[in-house]
């Protein structure tokens, strides 16, 4: 269980980097004090003078919204898809320099790059 809670804190983390502009400002400043300045719920609390419970629901509610706008909008999903296009246009770069393969090789570079750069999207 705790493997899960740390995944779901690194997801809830990456979905507050992407999305965070988009909430209001006091669950930005709730949720930079859980993440960038790792306070417990009663530190943070403390500082916003609310309740432990306060925090907990506001956290909880952010969650929900950062998973909506995923939900909808994607941009997490699409960027780990584009590091993972990245890593294996590299891949194929460096096996067609390393063996001196050609032109099959870099055809599929060609797509994946044309992919990333939204010329097949």
């Amino acid at each position: 269980m705790q493997e899960n809670s740390l995944e779901q804190r690194v997801r809830l983390g990456r979905l507050f980097d992407v999305y965070g502009g988009l909430l209001t400002e006091k669950q930005q400043k709730c949720m930079e004090l859980y993440f960038c300045d790792d306070l417990s719920l009663a530190e943070i609390a403390d500082e916003l003078e609310v309740s432990r419970q306060a925090i907990h629901d506001l956290i909880k509610r952010v969650e929900h919204t950062l998973e909506r706008y995923e939900s909808k909008l994607a941009l997490l999903a699409r960027n780990d898809n584009d590091k993972k296009l990245l890593v294996q246009a590299n891949r194929l770069l460096a096996e067609c320099l390393a063996q001196n393969q050609g032109p099959a090789k870099l055809q599929q570079v060609r797509r994946i790059l044309d992919e990333l750069s939204g010329e097949s999207r």
